[in-house]
């Protein structure tokens, strides 16, 4: 596994060290050596050790954990591989344009393909944000998960298409109907090539209305992958990357090196950095946290980082080592109320004595509750900057839990209580002269894009991935339009109704670009 890490990169890496860690892990041992002792074949210890810590992992309320569990399944099939002789995981050829039907994939298994022939990965259980759907979207494989057993029946060999933007597979359909795919396909990695050649050029609507494209990071390599792709910044670290599935929380030291190398890797872009978001369903060993019925609505975000000061502190001056020292923000995840933001801000001053520096960097709250934002406008009166958090903002306007699997499709940001909210917050912005952004799952959607940008939000983070489609949508927008746009999606009364005018309004803009190029 260490050295399958070695020769890889990106989040493929990050996955085998952190499976290298979890099979030296010494509870894990122990428990093996119990069965051992007892006389067991080291094949049968190792299964009880792994089955018995799964058991008490998948038990867990909490979402992470559970698939903490996955990882150790994974991690039981290999090593017992090895102990009879054989390559750690089963490797299976594979046809060009292959989409690939599992019940569901261990990581491993989805390591052990050959990506590049992959078209596409259809899953009957899984989850959106498990180890197995991260991998293929940083290999930019078409991915569904969640579609149910009845992929399962689909026989060997069968023709397919696979839609992942819309969420559906077509069942041995007609040939001129895959001959359109295949035509689709080419015309989307043209359009895909003809993006990254002006990726790095700013992006302005056609009436000259700047709009500032950044991307969300959470390690090295996707802050290389942001560069690469034309984002003009950071626009979200998550730093949990360090803290997490470790015994013990990284130094400032190890912190301070660790954030440097990633502003490094931006090449002189400003980095917003979120200070640690724990709680809810990312809990710490090292960071203990009473038991809550509702995670996600208890120690959560700054509220977490407050209850420990001494890891926040820890944070906040790595952070602040960081040179050249204007090239950094603080951004602060779930604040509520000027309270919180005060707080740390004092924490944050204390800081900058400790380390002999005279000024505070820009320190800017995360919009992510409905509190957060009817207070936008005293909270952009001492922030220095507003980031909408959309996922959470959704989640909690809504009422709906982002993993619930029944209501996830009608948790959508674009529904109009959502946008209200975000209005709101780009106005108080606007007011106080601060800059507003938008950094959650909705600054990726090219169909909230115009609207976004007829709301005031003329700042949005995206996956590194979406930027250079973002950069090119946002050139054939009309920001005049998009404002028009935006309070007929406003007086919408379902989130479908505005995407339908999203869409609708994209169309035009696109057709109206080929037309001018045509003459």
């Amino acid at each position: 596994l260490a050295q399958r890490a070695a020769d890889t990169g990106g989040q493929a890496a990050e996955l085998l060290r952190a499976h290298a860690e979890l099979v030296d892990d010494p509870e894990l041992a122990q428990r093996a050596s119990h069965h051992l002792r007892r006389g067991f074949s080291a094949a049968y210890s190792w299964r009880q050790a792994t089955r018995s810590m799964m058991e008490t992992l998948a038990s867990l309320d909490d979402k992470r954990m559970r698939e903490r569990a996955v990882d150790l399944r994974d991690l039981e099939s290999q090593v017992i591989r090895v102990l009879r002789g054989e390559l750690p995981t089963i490797e299976r050829e594979l046809p060009r344009d292959a989409i690939v039907l599992a019940d569901d994939l261990m990581p491993s298994q989805l390591l052990a393909l050959d990506a590049t022939r992959i078209a596409g990965l259809a899953l009957a259980r899984g989850g959106a944000t498990s180890h197995v759907a991260i991998i293929a979207a940083a290999n930019a494989i078409a991915t569904l998960v969640a579609a149910g057993p009845a992929i399962l029946d689909v026989a060997e060999g069968t023709p397919l298409i696979l839609d992942a933007e819309r969420g559906w597979i077509d069942v041995d359909p007609p040939a001129a109907e895959i001959d359109a795919a295949r035509r689709a396909a080419l015309s989307r990695a043209e359009e895909r090539a003809a993006d990254l050649s002006t990726a790095r050029h700013p992006s302005s609507t056609l009436d000259g209305v700047r709009v500032v494209v950044n991307a969300n990071v959470g390690s090295l390599d996707e802050a290389r992958a942001a560069v690469r792709n034309g984002a003009e910044g950071c626009g979200l670290l998550r730093t949990e990357f360090l803290f997490l599935e470790r015994r013990e929380a990284p130094g400032e030291d190890e912190q301070a090196a660790e954030y440097q190398r990633i502003v490094a890797a931006l090449e002189g872009r400003i980095a917003t950095i979120r200070t640690i978001d724990v709680g809810g369903d990312k809990p710490i060993a090292y960071m203990p946290m009473p038991r809550e019925d509702n995670p996600a609505l208890g120690l959560r975000g700054v509220r977490a980082s407050l209850r420990h000061p001494g890891l926040l502190k820890t944070q906040l001056k790595a952070l602040m080592r960081i040179e050249p020292q204007g090239h950094c923000r603080i951004m602060l995840p779930m604040v509520n109320d000027l309270g919180e933001l005060r707080a740390v801000r004092a924490v944050a001053a204390e800081c900058a004595r400790e380390l002999g520096r005279t000024a505070l960097p820009p320190i800017g709250v995360m919009v992510e509750t409905p509190a957060a934002a009817l207070l936008s406008g005293q909270l952009a009166g001492e922030a220095d900057f507003l980031s909408i958090g959309t996922n959470d903002l959704s989640q909690y306007t809504l009422a709906i839990d982002r993993a619930h699997p029944e209501l996830a499709e009608r948790l959508d940001a674009l529904h109009p209580a959502v946008l209200r909210m975000i209005a709101m917050v780009a106005k108080a912005g606007r007011a106080a002269g601060k800059g507003v952004s938008v950094c959650g799952a909705m600054g990726s959607d090219v169909d909230a894009l115009p609207i976004l940008i007829g709301l005031g939000v003329h700042e949005i983070s995206a996956t590194p991935a979406m930027v250079p489609r973002l950069k090119r949508t946002v050139r054939l927008l009309d920001a005049a339009q998009c404002r028009e746009l935006a309070m007929r999606a406003l007086e919408q009364q379902t989130a479908a109704q505005v995407r339908e005018l999203a869409q609708a309004a994209r169309a035009r803009a696109r057709a109206g670009a080929q037309s001018i190029g045509g003459a």
